[in-house]
């Protein structure tokens, strides 16, 4: 390539490929808009060279570059950050990676012949260059307006796990983007020691910067009543954390009450006051009571380095879960979900309930709809109405749409789309259900159709809208839509995303022949593994594709591939064709990229 120039002109924005020494055009690529290119660089990844063109506005035109002839194909275009980015190679376990300078800096690589595009965990790059020498072997220096970094890359990687020790348990996590805090739900043991309560070990809520407890009168005679106890016995304490975003410095703890079990954490705003909050949800947990009868909604504003109560309401059971809806706090109490209005006062305010609930555990919002997450009785699918009344808005009200009949004893809930809904329970497994809405009867209309049965044989305990990598629209040619996360108790972390019909069905067949190619550990039949079983049925899995078992055909050898392959058609310009072993590898790598 030393024989090649690359040159980004702003008088049309375009990008040349220029012949040495003569300078001879051989290529004209024009980029369009009217974003000028400002940094150009002509590198090979994996024996592929290519030519990367960034742009003023943080976005990244890459090419695959013919050498020969100067010509430039398979063009791509991805947005790394919102300011010039600058590019520079580097050398990484002798692997030669390019650098993106740019305010969310970026390292590009290649596996398996893709680029990739990882996230550095720094704040804002304007320049780097390569840097060895005795002090600081295979290092990059790192510059931006105030500060100059020396550093070595970690082995690349498309997710960076950091590990942030609490010496307590975690049990609720919300992220305030205005005040880049996090808020952290929190339990710690102590014992008991005459009147005083000692801790177990050093902690986060124990050693924060600094600390704050909560009092209310309303229930202090009975949180007393049941506070004493005998020498040594195990204590509960719940905490809020307020932890900072970047330093992941523990600013505050804020203690509840004796027997305060904090259940449900949200951050969001209420009404249109704009003001932030972190408002929690808890119980009064007591041995002599089956559930809860009594329990708080606190409100929290995290304003100028301290934690300000501004509100509290007491409610009769549990807080189980706790969710804004436009600009309403919505929370599951008990068998009751609540809807609640943040008056001018700065007070919760009842506007409308739903009862026919054994416990309402978990709830999820789109728009005006409602999906609440039952312990005995899978999930319900609720609609807000507003009431007017001469043209002034009064109280609303809930309708319920649609439930699943199914006796299934859910562990999280989420919403996949306007009329499709996934639900994990407690044997390991997950559902998907519809909502028919063009059935004719009302009968019908009010059942959620279960459509997809799956065995994952983990507890699931957590669903999220988001992806664990940079998304990059039209980066993937393979059409999927939505990417929904899911952790389990065993601390492993999923993905649930969906397919066309066409591609499902593809997939399916795949999936198929990898049963019978690939060998199962223990000679445990697939389709056994992955039926829906619980201790009421066992049904076959439909609806969901395995995408552990799709991804290990990139694993086997060519052969296997082969025999996989065989039988199997694509669609190509709107005409089926038999499928290559390049064909599937393709499309199976475009599938990994996704998580």
């Amino acid at each position: 390539m030393a024989d090649l120039c690359a040159v980004g002109l702003w008088t049309d924005i375009s990008s040349r490929i220029l012949k040495l020494p003569s300078l001879e055009q051989m290529h004209v690529e024009m980029l369009g808009g009217e974003i000028i290119p400002r940094s150009i660089l002509i590198t090979s990844f994996e024996g592929i060279h290519y030519l990367l063109c960034a742009l003023g506005d943080g976005s990244l035109f890459y090419f695959q570059l013919n050498t020969e002839s100067g010509y430039l194909s398979d063009r791509k275009k991805v947005t790394l950050g919102t300011q010039p980015t600058v590019l520079k190679t580097f050398k990484s376990l002798s692997t030669v990676n390019v650098f993106a300078c740019s305010d969310r800096p970026t390292v590009i690589y290649s596996s398996n012949h893709k680029l990739v595009f990882s996230n550095v965990n720094l704040k804002e790059v304007n320049y780097m260059c390569p840097l060895n020498s005795e002090g600081y072997p295979d290092s990059l220096a790192l510059a931006n307006d105030t500060t100059l970094t020396i550093g070595t890359i970690d082995e690349i990687q498309k997710l960076h796990i950091r590990t942030v020790p609490l010496g307590e348990s975690p049990r609720r996590i919300a992220y305030q983007e205005a005040t880049q805090m996090f808020g952290v739900i929190t339990t710690r043991i102590e014992y008991k020691d005459g009147t005083n309560t000692i801790p177990t070990r050093p902690s986060a809520s124990t050693s924060a910067l600094s600390t704050s407890s909560s009092t209310s009168k309303s229930v202090q005679s009975s949180a007393d009543k049941y506070s004493e106890g005998s020498f040594g016995d195990e204590i509960e304490i719940h905490s809020l954390l307020i932890i900072d975003q970047h330093t992941f410095e523990v600013l505050h703890a804020h203690q509840f009450m004796n027997n305060e079990f904090a259940t449900s954490l949200v951050s969001c705003k209420l009404s249109d006051d704009g003001n932030m909050y972190f408002i929690v949800g808890t119980a009064f947990v007591y041995p002599e009571e089956s559930e809860p009868k009594s329990g708080r909604i606190i409100v929290f504003n995290w304003h100028e380095g301290k934690l300000n109560q501004v509100a509290e309401k007491d409610i009769k059971g549990a807080a189980y879960s706790l969710v804004e809806f436009n600009g309403k706090l919505l929370a599951s109490i008990n068998s009751t979900v609540r809807l609640f209005e943040w008056t001018g006062d700065r007070e919760l305010r009842v506007e409308c309930s739903h009862f026919s609930n054994i416990i309402a555990l978990f709830l999820k919002v789109k728009g005006d709809f409602i999906l609440v997450g039952d312990l005995m009785r899978s999930i319900t699918l609720l609609r807000y109405k507003p009431t007017l009344l001469r043209y002034k808005p009064m109280d609303g009200y809930f309708v319920e749409i649609a439930r699943d009949l199914n006796p299934n004893w859910m562990s999280a809930i989420e919403i996949l789309d306007d009329d499709n809904f996934l639900g994990a329970e407690n044997s390991f497994n997950l559902f998907t259900c519809q909502k028919d809405s063009a059935a004719t009867t009302d009968e019908d209309r009010q059942h959620l159709q279960e459509v997809g049965l799956f065995h994952v044989g983990e507890f699931i305990n957590v669903f999220r809208h988001g992806s664990l990598v940079m998304q990059h629209p039209g980066e993937s040619s393979t059409p999927t839509q939505g990417s929904v996360l899911y952790g389990t108790v065993y601390g492993s972390i999923g993905l649930v995303t969906q397919f066309s019909e066409d591609l499902y069905s593809f997939l399916l067949e795949v999936q198929n022949k990898l049963t019978k190619v690939i060998k199962s550990v223990g000679k445990v039949d697939h389709a056994f593994w992955r039926s829906f079983h619980t201790e009421r049925k066992t049904e076959p899995a439909t609806g969901f594709i395995d995408g552990d078992l799709i991804e290990s055909f990139l694993d086997l050898g060519r052969d296997k591939m082969a025999e996989v392959v065989q039988g199997l058609q694509i669609d190509d310009d709107g005409m089926k064709r038999d499928a290559t072993v390049d064909d599937l590898i393709k499309m199976i790598e475009e599938l990994t990229r996704i998580h």
